[in-house]
């Protein structure tokens, strides 16, 4: 029970954190789509009232807000579906461009060690993860012999 718990606290955290720390015009942008929608429902709401499969003038104000949250948000939700994150928005944007340029597979390897050379110079690491780094980069530098 105890590590259901502390899974579903971290994946809340994470989505807090993606939610309005990492993308804030996002969030923004979909509470003010949220609210363009309340407010368009409200309006037609006498048009609204004649359909018998749903009752959209009953849905709660925070109900349009998050969902125009999510609509905002839609683009990092397939990311998250369709490739391996790395927990960096622009490390995976990089990654993404390398993936869909029109590269030799050789030229591939130098962009990857290229952006593996500038993501250590601009990232204080742990001595664990420098290893790992230098063991990450003999592999690339002995594929490429």
């Amino acid at each position: 029970m105890n590590d259901k718990a502390d899974m579903w606290s971290s994946l809340g955290t994470k989505a807090i954190d993606v939610i309005f720390a990492r993308y804030p015009a996002r969030t923004s942008l979909g509470v003010i789509f949220g609210g363009v929608i309340d407010f368009l429902v409200q309006l037609f709401a006498p048009a609204l009232s004649s359909l018998k499969f749903a009752d959209f003038t009953a849905s709660p104000r925070w109900g349009w807000w998050l969902l125009g949250i999510l609509i905002m948000h839609a683009p990092t939700i397939f990311t998250t579906f369709r490739q391996k994150q790395t927990g960096d928005e622009q490390i995976d944007r990089a990654l993404d461009l390398i993936e869909r340029g029109n590269f030799t597979k050789a030229e591939k390897r130098q962009q990857y060690r290229k952006l593996i050379e500038r993501v250590a110079s601009n990232v204080a690491l742990k001595p664990e993860l420098k290893k790992e780094l230098r063991e990450t980069e003999k592999k690339i530098t002995a594929d490429e012999k």
